[in-house]
């Protein structure tokens, strides 16, 4: 027992048929052609479909009686499953141009892909694909099949974008205008419309706007607006990211992320949590707990962990043990999935289905966080832990002034500094330039300072590079730091190879190991049954650096020029803080020494005639050029300058003074 299917070849000089009534007519026209040999196309389908399914058909070949312009097939009824042979059968007849046609339901799927009056037909396959649970396949069939214009396929792509399925990141103004152009029933229209007005007018202007654009432009240019629109916004997110480690830049990238969380992009509403609390004078609670519970309803595993933490510790509302919980499993779940995920990938790709891939090493027992009592700190302190420079850079400052209810801690900020400047924020990389230059917190490094203060400059902070005085000697050094400090992942690396590291704090630790346990902690991969608490830790909290009473004036203002003022030592101690490097010897202290050395010479050797006045001129004039060149150095103390200025003082008075005699002896003449 079969199930008839019949496959016929179209003119190539006919029209395709957009209705079942012209598709019958055109069959029944091919039916009724001239007799002759077996199609050669026919053989070549049915050997490629029995090929691929031998128990699911029943297939006549070989009669050399077989004259028929059309090819009748069977499917046998004893397969339990004919979704699979029949897709395969459709595609290797759109392979060939051929056309298939099921008498039973009288419907023709025709060799460009249409199935005239039965759009649905269209998508089963990416219905099917969509419940196997294989997203690609059924994304790239709803894609192919919005080209046809089918309006059951771009109403799914409107959907997917509008929950994020199928892999796909939500966009919420293009769902709304692709659902609108892709209802094709009262029950679709009803959910568009819907869905529609609870957007604001601004958004449904927007939305109206680019649903014009996607009318004008049917076929595969809609495709491609689709996917330029998606790109934007993640090109947009992008952007003020970057806008974001410029302070002048900062309130603009604020707004730009709020837009861009608003279409439903988790990340930029993950983001915007931290911005809430921190990038305000008096923080939003509420706010940040609204934009992370977004984001972790958006799929976003590190919401779901923060979510949990804040339904624990009553961050933004009231304590919730029960969401906790919630929160806690599915970040855990989804965190599971991501590496059996990657696991199979990587079995996939290596030879023998063997992964290649180092395994991580187990995780051991971590030190629990220790929470602060300030719930802006402490919350900073989860995202700084996440590797969040902006959270970074705030903690580095509240550690260096004293804020949140904390004592000044200059090792601390020092290391809260160098994350942040690690990931490019412009103002902890002035900062940490200034702590190194004084040795705030750690050892000092001028050269190392000079060259932070460098990459600020280019990473958008007002700092006057001129102003640096960068001895000829010090400039190849200097350029070779920079080069190493804005690689990606390499300025605490650097910092420690110099022996930067702060003084070790409680328990034995320096900073620049606990950064490097901070740097790893968003791949450790966490043991079952932590805390929520634990959950929101990665790696530890910052090391606990002795408190110190002693130099906690604050550095310079992030993004200040520094000037003549800022090179002198803020304690008012008298010790400029560029007397701290050794001497280098160059042209200007050569020209000095050989003008001073030169005149007493003369002095002592010359009587007091012209030649010793002429002498007495040129020398001068050689160490004048060498006091002015060796005042330059950015390495030399007060005490040193004025040594300097006394010893130049010798040769320039006797300059002047024979330059008086020689005028004097040129008027009597």
């Amino acid at each position: 027992m079969s199930y008839t299917l019949q496959l016929w070849d179209k003119p190539a000089d006919w029209p395709w048929p957009t209705t079942k009534a012209e598709a019958e007519a055109q069959f029944e026209r091919a039916a009724d052609g001239p007799k002759g040999p077996l199609n050669p196309k026919f053989v070549v389908w049915a050997k490629a479909i029995a090929e691929q399914f031998p128990n699911a058909w029943d297939i006549w070949l070989g009669h050399e009686d077989h004259t028929d312009p059309t090819f009748g097939v069977g499917i046998n009824t004893r397969v339990s499953d004919w979704g699979m042979p029949f897709d395969h059968a459709w595609e290797q007849a759109h392979r060939l141009g051929l056309n298939l046609y099921d008498p039973q339901s009288g419907v023709h799927y025709l060799a460009n892909g249409d199935v005239p009056e039965e759009p649905d037909l269209q998508v089963d396959r990416a219905v099917r694909a969509r419940k196997a649970g294989d997203d690609a396949t059924a994304w790239a069939e709803y894609r192919r099949w919005a080209v046809r214009d089918n309006h059951h396929a771009i109403y799914a792509l409107g959907r997917a974008l509008r929950f994020g399925v199928m892999g796909q990141r939500r966009h919420f103004d293009l769902a709304a205008a692709l659902q609108l152009l892709g209802a094709h029933d009262a029950l679709t229209r009803q959910d568009a419309q819907a869905f529609y007005q609870r957007f604001p007018d601004e958004a449904k202007t927007r939305i109206q706007a680019l649903m014009a654009r996607l009318r004008a432009a049917p076929g595969e240019p809609l495709l491609q607006t689709v996917d330029s629109e998606r790109k934007a916004v993640d090109d947009a997110f992008a952007r003020c990211e970057q806008l974001a480690l410029y302070t002048r830049k900062r309130i603009e990238a604020t707004d730009g992320v709020q837009a861009i969380a608003a279409q439903g992009h988790e990340v930029a509403a993950h983001q915007h949590a931290l911005e809430s609390v921190i990038g305000w004078e008096e923080p939003n609670f509420e706010a940040a707990r609204h934009w992370c519970n977004l984001a972790a309803t958006w799929d976003h595993e590190p919401a779901k962990r923060l979510l949990a933490l804040m339904h624990e510790r009553g961050w933004g509302g009231p304590v919730d043990p029960q969401a906790a919980e919630k929160w806690n499993t599915a970040a855990q779940e989804q965190r599971q999935q991501a590496q059996k995920k990657q696991q199979a990938q990587e079995e996939a790709e290596s030879p023998g289905g063997l992964s290649l891939a180092p395994r991580g090493a187990a995780p051991g027992a971590a030190a629990p966080v220790v929470w602060t009592g300030s719930t802006k700190r402490d919350l900073a302190g989860w995202y700084a832990r996440e590797d969040d420079p902006h959270a970074a850079y705030y903690l580095g400052t509240a550690d260096q002034h004293g804020r949140d209810g904390g004592p000044v801690n200059l090792a601390q900020a020092r290391a809260w500094y160098a994350q942040a400047a690690e990931a490019g924020h412009a103002d902890a990389t002035y900062n940490l330039g200034v702590f190194i230059e004084e040795g705030r917190g750690g050892p000092k490094d001028v050269q190392v300072a000079k060259a932070l203060f460098m990459l600020a400059n280019t990473r958008g902070t007002t700092t006057r590079v001129d102003d640096l005085r960068i001895a000829p000697n010090e400039q190849g050094p200097v350029r070779a730091l920079v080069a190493a400090l804005r690689e990606p992942g390499r300025l605490r690396a650097v910092l420690q190879q110099r022996g930067l590291n702060a003084p070790a704090a409680a328990g034995g630790k320096t900073w620049a190991a606990a950064g490097a346990v901070a740097a790893s902690a968003a791949t450790a991969a966490a043991p079952a049954g932590l805390s929520a608490s634990d959950w929101g830790r990665a790696g530890g909290a910052a090391p606990q650096a002795p408190r110190s009473s002693a130099n906690t004036a604050p550095g310079p203002a992030p993004s200040s020029g520094r000037n003549a003022q800022d090179d002198e030592d803020e304690n008012g101690d008298g010790q400029g803080v560029l007397a701290r490097s050794g001497f280098s010897l160059h042209l200007g202290h050569v020209a000095l020494v050989v003008g001073v050395a030169n005149v007493v010479l003369l002095i002592a050797f010359f009587k007091p005639g012209a030649s010793f006045r002429m002498g007495m001129v040129g020398l001068g004039l050689v160490a004048a050029f060498g006091a002015w060149r060796t005042a330059r150095d950015f390495d030399w103390s007060p005490l040193a300058r004025a040594v300097v200025a006394l010893l130049a003082a010798i040769p320039m008075l006797g300059m002047a003074v024979c330059l008086g005699l020689l005028f004097k002896a040129g008027r009597e003449r």
